[in-house]
């Protein structure tokens, strides 16, 4: 095998592990409760947890939506980007009558939960809660 026979499997290696190496990269963060927490330097899967949070990460990151908090009623779709038309409803997990079921949520394999808006013990709560039932931060 001549020396251009054994740069291209050692270029191809070298990329599968930097490729490696950047998915298994994590940071912590402190978050709005104060809470540690550790997330996936690039999150590809998200979770919105209420309305505010929703059109936040629709705002930021649309491809990473894996769902809505209420699905976009046909008068809306015109003004959003046709990849999410059809992502499912999966409720709320924040605000009164949380409708999220965790089940249906962790069948979507959320990287990560965000929320955005109020902090109050009792999300704060909530937040700890669902971290520990899911593992998802």
């Amino acid at each position: 095998m001549t020396w251009r026979g054994l740069i291209a499997p050692a270029v191809l290696a070298i990329l599968m592990a930097l490729a490696f190496v950047h998915e298994a990269r994590a940071r912590d963060v402190v978050d709005a409760t104060g809470r540690t927490v550790t997330i996936p330097d690039a999150p590809a899967r998200v979770f919105a947890a209420g309305p505010p949070a929703s059109v936040l990460l629709y705002a930021l990151a649309p491809e990473a939506m894996v769902g809505w908090v209420r699905a976009p009623r046909d008068g809306d779709k015109p003004f959003l980007l046709p990849a999410t038309h059809h992502l499912p409803e999966l409720g709320r997990l924040t605000g009164q009558g949380g409708t999220v079921n965790l089940e249906v949520l962790l069948a979507t394999k959320p990287d990560l939960i965000v929320d955005f808006g109020t902090v109050s013990p009792t999300y704060i709560d909530l937040a700890n809660r669902v971290t520990e039932q899911t593992g998802i931060p």
